[in-house]
């Protein structure tokens, strides 16, 4: 049973919908294992838990924003 498991910042429920049903698929097509054998997990973190270099990536996007 593969389990497929991203660990990312926040998302909507959309984007998570979206997420499942194409790694999915793609996955599938890719092993021939059967839907029904995939579990997703997706893992959300807030922005500053997040980090890049010496920055959270909050902090990172904030100076991109000024």
């Amino acid at each position: 049973m593969p389990i497929i498991n991203l660990t990312m910042g926040p998302l909507t429920t959309e984007q998570k919908k979206q997420i499942v049903e194409r790694v999915t698929e793609t996955l599938m097509d890719i092993t021939n294992i059967p839907e029904h054998s995939f579990t997703c997990v997706i893992n959300e973190l807030p922005l500053e838990n997040l980090g890049v270099g010496k920055m959270t990536v909050k902090e990172k996007m904030e100076n991109m924003n000024k």
